[in-house]
């Protein structure tokens, strides 16, 4: 295990105003020759990095992938804390050395199109298209790396960055059962509109005792997520009924019953507009 690292604020600053620069970075060449200069190394206290799991990471997009990630890269950092995973600097020297390989490779940036060149390029107004195309591609490359390699804000750290979504999504497994992360999280990650539902909502996933509950209720009643309507039915009726009621003064018992209501509202929901 090293010490995790972390780098200045200046050097964030740099990488984020040189992103279209670095692009044969991020493709290619990496950060590696610049590990040693000021700012780019330095430690933080009490927090460990297994840089072999880190290594191993699987760049698949399939759920079963991001739920071994996501344990992988909680087992791998230890000692981080819920304030210290909101750090930007944290993550970001973590996707451009540790985790590098891994983000370029679960997001790769596209190739820019040759310019068309010639004559017949300019009079058949190839050459413009090709400009306009290379500008796409470019845009869309930096879009890229500013979102997954960097982590600015709670979308930024929660949802984006490479490596900091993955350790979010096992810490908040834990506080919904410590006892069993891969089980919670096999719920979480069932599908992307899943995880927006339940993770990239502060209202569930600061509040433990109720996302236990959905948890529960998802298991008990897989037609839940059956269709993403159904699932967004759901999470509608959640919003409504929830709206009145403290999920935490109420008894296991009772929140169940009020979730079975919000998913029996959904199923009729759903099956009125099929209608």
């Amino acid at each position: 295990m090293a010490k995790l690292k972390y780098i200045s604020e200046n050097i964030l600053v740099d990488l984020k105003a040189n992103v279209p620069d670095n692009l044969e970075r991020y493709r290619v060449s990496g950060f590696d020759d610049l590990a040693d200069l000021n700012g780019w190394s330095m430690e933080l206290s009490g927090v460990e990095v297994d840089t072999e799991k880190l290594a191993s990471l699987d760049p698949g997009k399939g759920s079963a992938a991001e739920i071994g990630n996501s344990l992988l890269v909680f087992e791998a950092i230890k000692g981080m804390t819920p304030a210290m995973a909101t750090e930007e600097r944290i993550w970001t020297r973590l996707t451009h050395f540790e985790g590098l390989e891994y983000t370029r490779s679960r997001w790769p940036l596209k190739d820019e199109p040759k310019e068309s060149s010639g004559l017949l390029g300019g009079l058949t107004g190839a050459k413009a298209k090709s400009r306009e195309q290379r500008k796409k591609v470019l845009h869309q490359n930096i879009t890229q790396v500013e979102k997954h390699y960097f982590a600015y804000g709670r979308t930024g750290y929660r949802d984006d960055n490479a490596i900091s979504r993955l350790w979010w999504n096992a810490y908040i497994a834990k506080r919904v059962d410590p006892g069993d992360l891969k089980g919670v999280l096999t719920e979480l990650l069932r599908s992307a509109d899943i995880r927006s539902g339940l993770v990239e909502r502060p209202m569930l996933s600061n509040r433990a005792g109720l996302l236990r509950g959905i948890i529960r209720t998802m298991r008990n009643s897989p037609e839940i997520y059956g269709t993403e309507r159904t699932f967004r039915q759901f999470m509608i009726a959640v919003n409504f009924r929830g709206g009145g009621v403290l999920f935490e003064t109420l008894s296991e018992d009772e929140m169940d019953a009020v979730l079975l209501k919000c998913r029996d509202d959904a199923l009729a929901n759903v099956n009125t507009k099929s209608a």
